[in-house]
């Protein structure tokens, strides 16, 4: 007897389902005619691509938004599209971030006989095997009657995990009715043993209940898993303050009142360097020790006082709990907390934003993050370029969410990411912290931003180069072509632009820019040479270590 049509369905289809079932609403990327039947029908099917200036920049909207709602999707075409992704999703690996990269790719029947197709570089699977090494689960959907299962394990492996997946289509298979999937997505988070978390939570709040100071310091994957909210009951109901790193700087307003601001080693302020390298216990969150999430290594943290936590065990001085991952670890530690009674009495830093320019005073690194500072609330969301823009944002103190490529250190990265980030949170306008150098890179995603609804506020900290480097090695190899993006706004058609040499300039700019929904691009010019005292700590700390 013939199946029902009711029991088949197509891949775009297929697809955009699971999509609305991960609660997002679009996708970014750039066709071509491998691409162009898939993305048709995946916007035939209310699921748009919106279209950014160049692939890498789609990658990396695609890679703020999953950072915002827990996935993001970008689509490409093959190879000369699928290739141009790649450093965008080897960041996402570094940094953890769910993005499905999808692309077209020729059909299957047109590769028979291994003819020279044009966009092919060595054979036909030369993309797959590229994604590989950079996504934790592939699929070229080639089989109509595996189609949907090779969907959910690629999405299924994504979030389990928190990497990058890769969804190759070719285009002779995107219209073939395929078996349908009636049940909703079961994910697989990292398991739990229910006797070793017991013991590892009765452990930890025994070196919690030490009459001395703890502190929690707020790592990344407490954002990917969704903890925001656990995070921000454990330090209001036990007053244990709260210190992040730079990857999780935003997981709870740094105006709170236990709020200690950022943890970079020898990078962040001293009354935060002591608050965390003092602590007793230092409770961990899904933090990465990894070096510029540390400052270069320059952390001091003692591991006899230090309880870590991570995705998949915790570790409690030199004891460690296999299958106590994160996510069951937090909920239970809070219930237990409540049930003993425990309370730390622990206090933030207070952070007083506040800024006062200075007649005819040339701007400065640091004094451009206190204006910002000043003048921001939780209307607004923060992305920050790496560089001295990220090491400086130690002492910013944002009022919501803030993102970066803050380990794997992209150049490039942020202004392509307000798109994202505008899209995923609509509520907040995005405020790119931004160097000269990067914005050259992708500084025309701001046109795609606006063009889909976007209007950020950009601060390029143009200091005539690549100035992070050149306190490490100076050369002609830092010296960058000079760009007036404050007259862009003029070509674009659109918003407007201020060029700010000194502290009143840049406070009156940015007093405009926040009252006025439109786009702003803001050239903020500081001395070649001159860099943050953060950068300065983090440098003078290094030298040390030579």
């Amino acid at each position: 007897m013939e199946q029902s049509s009711a029991n088949y369905t197509t891949i775009p289809e297929f697809m955009v389902r699971r999509f609305r079932e991960l609660g997002i609403d679009e996708g970014f990327g750039i066709v071509g005619d491998f691409a162009l039947r898939l993305f048709d029908r995946i916007v035939h099917h209310n699921f748009p691509i919106l279209v950014a200036a160049d692939e890498q920049g789609a990658a990396f909207a695609a890679d703020a938004y999953a950072r915002l709602r827990g996935f993001g999707v970008c689509a490409t075409t093959y190879s000369v599209g699928g290739l141009k992704v790649v450093n965008a999703t080897a960041g996402a690996w570094a940094e953890q971030v769910p993005l499905l990269v999808i692309s077209g790719a020729p059909g299957m029947k047109e590769r028979q006989g291994d003819p020279m197709l044009h966009h092919k570089v060595k054979d036909f699977n030369t993309q797959l095997d590229v994604f590989k090494d950079i996504t934790v689960a592939q699929a070229v959907l080639d089989n109509p009657l595996t189609a949907t299962a090779e969907i959910d394990r690629v999405i299924k492996e994504m979030i389990t995990h928190q990497r990058p997946g890769y969804i190759e289509v070719p285009r002779d298979i995107v219209d073939t009715p395929i078996p349908d999937s009636p049940e909703s997505l079961d994910i697989n988070l990292p398991p739990v043993n229910e006797r070793r978390l017991e013991l590892a939570v009765n452990d930890a709040l025994t070196l919690l209940e030490d009459p001395r100071s703890a502190v929690a310091l707020v790592g990344v994957m407490a954002l990917r898993r969704g903890l925001s909210e656990h995070i921000l009951a454990f330090a209001e109901n036990f007053g244990v303050p709260i210190a992040t790193t730079s990857l999780s700087k935003g997981v709870m307003s740094e105006r709170h009142p236990m709020s200690l601001g950022v943890y970079m080693g020898a990078v962040s302020p001293e009354p935060v360097i002591h608050a965390v390298e003092n602590a007793f216990p230092l409770i961990t969150f899904g933090v990465p020790f990894a070096d510029l999430v540390m400052g270069g290594f320059t952390q001091k943290l003692d591991r006899e006082h230090l309880i870590e936590c991570t995705d998949t065990h915790i570790t409690i001085g030199h004891r460690t709990y296999q299958d106590v991952p994160l996510w069951a670890f937090l909920p239970a530690l809070i219930k237990a907390a409540k049930e003993r009674n425990f309370h730390e009495h622990g206090r933030g830093l207070h952070i007083a934003p506040d800024f006062t320019p200075v007649a005819d005073k040339a701007l400065s690194v640091e004094r451009i993050m206190e204006c910002v500072s000043a003048v921001i609330d939780d209307r607004f969301g923060l992305i920050i370029e790496p560089g001295d823009c990220l090491f400086a944002s130690v002492e910013l103190a944002a009022p919501a969410w803030a993102l970066s490529s803050a380990y794997y250190a992209t150049m490039g990265y942020a202004v392509p990411a307000a798109m994202g980030a505008g899209r995923a949170d609509p509520e907040r306008r995005p405020i790119v912290l931004v160097g000269d150098g990067a914005f050259l890179m992708t500084g025309l995603e701001v046109l795609s931003a606006v063009f889909h609804g976007v209007k950020p506020i950009v601060i390029v900290v143009d200091n005539k180069g690549y100035g992070t480097q050149r306190p490490m090695m100076d050369g002609p190899f830092n010296n960058i072509p000079l760009l007036r993006s404050e007259i862009l706004p003029m070509a674009f058609g659109t918003g407007k632009g201020f060029l700010c040499e000194t502290e009143e300039d840049l406070d009156a700019a940015l007093k405009e820019a926040t009252s006025q929904n439109d786009l702003f691009i803001i050239r903020a010019c500081v001395p070649q040479g001159k860099i943050s005292p953060a950068l300065t700590r983090l440098t003078d700390a290094l030298k040390k270590k030579i």
